[in-house]
């Protein structure tokens, strides 16, 4: 009859502390998609309205949009977005360059925007110019609050950055964590010769013993 196997030891609370940094992890990437998502719908509305002449002296009103006024911000925007896609699964080193990268999408982001409302007439040049055929027509420009909440996310996607960096000191790699336990058991059992392998290698070892002018009983 074969001996009972004994329990595997465990750690009281030692799963329970994992799944609740799986869960953790997994509320934080939602958190941090759920930013630069926003700051890229927020390009698509009009950020400038623009009260031009046209070349028939006649007056227009032409709205442009954020992705027109500031296309960086959107890039930057998609930047980011893939950035936090990604931070999950790349090793420590990585997710720390990730994270800087988009530390630095969102202070771009930040800088883009704050710069229509700084000068509206040059973020609505190329709209107005298509429309009206003239190119610094002069006319009136109001800034709509779009570029402000787009700086408010660009900020909040730089703490982001900082608070993903923090957290991902704690993940375990995407290496660990995708293994299957077969396979680490299996990587185990490769170390450590089994039992039916041990008497083959005391055999072995006799043989040796005994080509060598050795007594292998002694």
């Amino acid at each position: 009859m074969s001996a009972a196997q004994a329990p595997v030891p465990t750690v009281a609370g030692e799963g329970d502390s994992r799944g609740g940094r799986r869960r953790g992890s997994g509320r934080l990437i939602l958190i941090s998609l759920l930013v630069p998502a926003l700051a890229f719908a927020a390009t698509l509305p009009p950020w400038v309205t623009a009260q031009v002449d046209t070349v028939l002296a006649q007056r227009q009103d032409i709205d442009v949009p954020g992705t027109t006024a500031a296309p960086a911000v959107s890039a930057l925007a998609l930047v980011a977005l893939a950035g936090v896609l990604t931070v999950r699964i790349a090793g420590p080193v990585l997710r720390a360059v990730i994270c800087a990268v988009i530390a630095l999408a969102g202070v771009g982001m930040a800088l883009t925007a704050v710069s229509v409302p700084l000068d509206p007439e040059n973020a609505a040049r190329t709209s107005v110019g298509q429309r009206t055929g003239a190119v610094g027509a002069g006319g009136d420009y109001a800034v709509h609050p779009w570029p402000w909440v787009c700086l408010v996310l660009a900020v909040g996607i730089v703490v982001m950055a900082v608070t993903l960096w923090r957290a991902s000191r704690t993940w375990r790699s995407a290496g660990r964590r995708f293994e299957r336990p077969g396979q680490r058991a299996a990587a185990a059992q490769e170390t450590t010769p089994s039992a039916e392998q041990a008497p083959h290698a005391r055999d072995i070892d006799a043989w040796d013993r005994l080509s060598r002018g050795e007594d292998p009983t002694a």
